[in-house]
């Protein structure tokens, strides 16, 4: 019988569909640079319904486990134009249509790929899995390894152990033998377990990028295993499932069911190779995100913030920072004016309130009885201090007497609070909710406000299963979805860039687990993301390598990162200052209350130098020489910062290698200083030393080290 081909390749990538009899195919998905294959089976398709009716259905995300799933039948293969395949077919026993393209274009990296299932019958389809992907075989039963893929390891993107605030996994990366051995284990403990926005899978000479790409839906890239049973007992084969579409904790939601006749396109899926470590796949995925618009504005000057939280506390947490009591911790008119006097005396740009300035947490209603009316505090911050205002934002909130459209309501109609600790009732953020605390912040807005911070945007509470509002009064489905609940927050950000878009706004995401591009570059969208809470002991989530997260963060993104820090937990040399200087491109600072104090002259100095080199710090290009070490590339790449620390307790000879590829770096000398702004050296770099792109670098303990090249 004749074997079908269908081919699309470029100078990068070849994919081949075999059809060597009717139904029987091969999907071959080969980097033409390398000369690697990384699909050689059939391509998953995979589909499990649910007749479950009421409450959204989760599948219990076991992959391995089909019994009873739907795959693809009476399949075509065309190819278009010599830059697209497309695959069309049926799930057997549904109506359920695929349609299935593949897109090359000439000199292109990138091979795309794009997904969209349909419902052509006349009845609702819920489905409880969804596992469409590549397919490479990994290990055989009585063979072993295959393709040498025992060499292999996968890196998750946009970090590696450390996400978000509390999560640990453990491992900065897993090994083949971490893949195959999953069969035993709770869900918990399976590995990776989990998904993310993209994957690195490769050996030490480079290998697979592989992404998702959804702005305007929570979506995420999978990689899992999947195993064939063969005869005997506990005989199997083994393969890898990597991109496509699959289902995530239930997301993306709308793909969750479809009417009859409806449809959904997942967001694309895309694959590139890459050179090198980890580092270049985390670069590459950068480009991927610039290319979509995820980066900072041209403009973007962000002004260092001096947080008052950390001397005057917060009355949601009962106890103070450094004083005992209730009273103290609703700070006074007083106290806000000797912040904004410190913060003129540090070098701050801008005086930012934590809560405890509106009329309960969470109302944004500025309280004029405790402080006057915001448009003179904000005159007297603006003209006195020489200081840019900022507030932060709650969308939980801390009444009982609101609109009871606010109100997140349970299946039995209770308010849902979100967290005992802080005893916030948690948000419904249905359309008039958005109307009502869009008219309250663009009041604030109009006292001259120069940024936002949009944070206590959790979805629910995991108190009750992390369930939607179920209020049927409130005009959004029920329960609520996390994607509503997520529009719903972001409808507000927009409408207050619409009428000020020089307001500068972060978003501490949408209250709902999402890729950190999510929604960003969409029109009027947020500038900043958060810092993933390293605000509380900064020191100590440095030296324990929890904040290497926004190390990872900022090899895979250049959208900025917001954060403050504790500079009463610094040391005199500002080891904590500067490193969190190197990965957050909009810095906060605050905690020390004694000019005269050798710490406060010691953060006063770091200032004067900070404010020197910021516009390379927030608007150059970062470079990762490792966590401890970062490479900061001027605009115009004349100029170029390293800053580089030592979190031992003992004097290091750390080697500095400048290799930001593919840059030619030609400075004429190399000014080194110390924490607090002291010359340690200045080099005049001749001709015969422009090729050397490295050099040993003494730093003393727990201290960092600033080299200035001009």
């Amino acid at each position: 019988m004749e074997i079908k081909n269908y081919v699309l390749s470029n100078e990068y990538w070849k994919l081949e569909i075999h059809e060597k009899e009717p139904g029987k195919f091969i999907y071959k998905l080969c980097d033409c640079v390398h000369d690697v294959i990384y699909s050689d089976q059939d391509y998953h398709y995979s589909l499990m319904t649910s007749k479950k009716k009421g409450m959204r259905y989760q599948y219990l995300d076991y992959f391995e486990k089909e019994k009873g799933a739907r795959h693809l039948e009476n399949r075509t293969v065309r190819l278009v134009g010599g830059t697209q395949l497309i695959i069309e077919g049926y799930f057997s026993n549904t109506k359920i249509k695929i349609t299935h393209v593949f897109t090359l274009e000439k000199g292109d990296k990138w091979l795309k790929e794009s997904i969209t299932l349909l419902n052509e019958g006349e009845k609702k389809v819920r489905f409880s899995l969804i596992n469409l992907g590549f397919e490479k075989m990994l290990f055989k039963q009585r063979e072993g390894w295959q393709d040498h893929l025992d060499e292999y390891t996968l890196t998750a993107i946009p970090s590696r152990r450390f996400y978000g605030y509390g999560e640990d996994r453990r491992k900065e990366f897993f090994s083949a033998n971490d893949l195959l051995f999953n069969e035993w284990v709770v869900k918990e403990a399976r590995m990776p377990g989990f998904c993310a926005e993209g994957w690195a899978w490769g050996n030490d000479k480079g290998g697979l990028l592989t992404c998702k790409y959804n702005v305007n839906e929570i979506e995420f890239s999978r990689f899992s295993n999947f195993r064939r049973n063969l005869p005997g007992r506990g005989v199997e084969n083994v393969s890898i499932i990597f991109g496509g579409a699959s289902l995530y904790n239930g997301d993306p939601e709308r793909a969750t069911e479809l009417n009859p006749k409806e449809s959904y396109a997942f967001g694309i899926s895309k694959y590139a190779a890459y050179e090198g470590d980890f580092k270049e796949a985390y670069y590459l995925y950068r480009s991927h995100l610039e290319q979509n618009g995820h980066r900072f504005k041209k403009d973007y000057n962000p002004p260092v913030h001096w947080n008052e939280l950390y001397n005057l506390g917060w009355e949601a947490e009962k106890t103070g920072f450094f004083v005992k009591g209730e009273k103290f911790e609703k700070y006074t008119l007083e106290q806000l004016y000797q912040e904004a006097k410190l913060a003129r005396e540090v070098g701050a740009e801008a005086l930012y309130l934590d809560p405890g300035w509106d009329t309960y947490l969470g109302s944004e209603i500025w309280n004029e009885e405790r402080f006057g009316p915001l448009s003179e505090f904000s005159r007297t911050i603006h003209e006195k201090y020489g200081l840019k205002l900022a507030l932060h934002l709650m969308m939980n909130f801390g009444s009982d007497d609101e609109e009871d459209y606010f109100y997140l309501k349970s299946p039995k109609g209770v308010r849902v609070v979100a967290d005992p600790y802080i005893n916030l009732y948690c948000v419904c953020a249905n359309e008039q909710w958005v109307k009502e605390k869009t008219r309250r912040l663009l009041e604030l807005a109009r006292n001259e406000i120069d940024f936002f911070m949009f944070d206590f945007t959790d979805f629910s509470s995991f108190m009750i299963d992390n369930i939607g509002c179920c209020d049927k009064t409130h005009g959004h489905e029920v329960p609520m979805h996390r994607q509503s609940h997520a529009e719903g927050i972001f409808k507000v950000i927009q409408n207050v860039k619409k009428h000020f878009p020089q307001i500068l706004i972060e978003a501490h995401g949408r209250g709902v687990n999402h890729p950190l591009y999510y929604q960003h570059g969409l029109p009027y969208s947020f500038d900043e993301n958060w810092g993933f809470e390293c605000m509380w002991n900064p020191l100590q989530d440095l030296l324990s390598h929890k904040a290497f997260q926004l190390y990872e963060y900022n090899l895979a993104y250049s959208i900025p990162l917001y954060l403050h820090i504790n500079e009463n937990s610094d040391n005199e040399e500002m080891l904590q200052f500067w490193w969190y200087a190197s990965v957050v491109r909009h810095l906060g600072v605050g905690g020390l209350k004694e000019p005269t104090s050798r710490k406060f002259i010691a953060l006063k100095n770091a200032m004067i130098l900070y404010k020197k080199i910021k516009r390379i710090l927030t608007q150059g290009t970062f470079y990762g020489i490792d966590p401890t070490a970062h490479f900061h590339l001027s605009p115009n790449k004349k100029q170029a910062i390293t800053i580089a620390v030592n979190l031992t307790s003992r004097a290091i000879l750390k080697k500095i290698i400048l290799n930001p590829t593919p840059l030619e770096l030609d400075f004429h000398s190399m000014t080194i200083k110390d924490g607090t702004n002291n010359l340690i050296e200045e080099i005049i770099i001749t001709p015969k030393l422009k090729a050397i792109n490295e050099f040993l670098l003494e730093i003393h303990p727990l201290s960092p080290r600033i080299i200035i090249f001009n």
